[in-house]
């Protein structure tokens, strides 16, 4: 903790969201999400979000404060003002992962370090008994569920359990939507809000965590069902390598070609892989039932050594 004052700010998706809460809880922080009056804030931002428009715009409203950019992306970023902004401001610049770092810098965006997300779930201590074989929490985007993994949610059936978000217009076809303080989703879908109380029972449950992306920025997800002893299902790309270990997953391999997907400021780089390839993890996970003990209490392992109150302390350093 520290007595100086710091503001945590973010506006954006959900995921991103609940990193910027979880930081600011764990370096007593403020945490600010809507509407605000940019004058009234005193001392250190901290801006976590996507490096786009109104990212930039936001860091505008603050140059009578130091700034920290934490930052995440999935593929290069047309900075647009961005560059200006940050010859401004000089923020401290942090990415979330390694791959993060390499797409922002490769977009012209100098980075001063790399903190991997921090789960804000505390680890298990013992590998709860299972009684799901497969899960997966994503919202509606198209790296989310590329085209190779229709059928095999078509043929795992009720051996998935799907949580999906509130921006998906096919709601209809997944088992519950994760809980986003939505008034209308609760009265839409009463009996399919899934609370993190819920989540948890199900991380829990989960033998398996059946990640199904073809990119992320770091894939907190897939963090926090280790925590509960879910043996993650996942693509051998960065940055699932930089803090996976190899024997904690297992892994299916893509194809080597990269689809590129414009999507607003940013150009998302999907990892493409087949059907087959997924499949043939599933099998290979499903057939190595010796194995499963072991790699659950090595994703236990690895969860708690990235506890977000021990992660996001470092933080504290880059603030004078």
């Amino acid at each position: 903790m520290t007595d100086k004052k710091i503001t945590v700010l973010t506006r954006t998706a959900y995921s991103i969201i609940r990193v910027g809460r979880a930081l600011a809880k764990a370096i007593g922080a403020d945490f600010i999400e809507g509407k605000y009056n940019p004058s009234v804030i005193k001392g250190t931002i901290i801006l976590v979000g996507n490096p786009d428009p109104y990212f930039f715009f936001i860091a505008s409203r603050h140059l009578h404060n130091k700034q920290i950019w934490y930052l995440t992306t999935e593929g290069p970023v047309e900075l647009r003002s961005g560059l200006r902004w940050y010859k401004t401001i000089q923020p401290y610049v942090v990415a979330n992962s390694y791959y993060s770092k390499e797409c922002l810098e490769k977009s012209g965006l100098p980075v001063d370090e790399v903190i991997w997300h921090g789960c804000r779930f505390e680890a298990l201590e013992e590998v709860p008994d299972k009684t799901l074989e497969f899960l997966y929490c994503a919202g509606y985007l198209k790296r989310k569920y590329p085209r190779a993994c229709g059928p095999v949610i078509e043929q795992l059936g009720q051996r998935l359990l799907l949580i999906t978000t509130m921006n998906n217009p096919y709601m209809r076809d997944f088992d519950l939507i994760s809980d986003y303080d939505a008034p209308h989703v609760k009265r839409r879908y009463p009996d399919r809000v899934c609370t993190d109380e819920m989540l948890i029972e199900l991380y829990k449950s989960a033998r398996f965590y059946l990640n199904l992306s073809d990119t992320e920025g770091f894939g907190l997800t897939v963090l926090e069902a280790m925590a509960f002893g879910a043996i993650p299902i996942v693509l051998n790309i960065p940055p699932f390598t930089e803090w996976i270990p190899k024997e904690c997953a297992y892994w299916f391999n893509p194809t080597g070609q990269v689809e590129i997907e414009p999507f607003g400021a940013h150009r998302i780089e999907h990892k493409i892989y087949t059907t087959e390839a997924l499949w043939k993890a599933i099998r290979r996970a499903l057939r190595d039932k010796s194995s499963w003990d072991r790699k659950a209490r090595k994703c236990l392992e690895t969860a708690k050594k990235m506890y977000y109150k021990d992660v996001y302390a470092k933080f504290l350093e880059f603030i004078t």
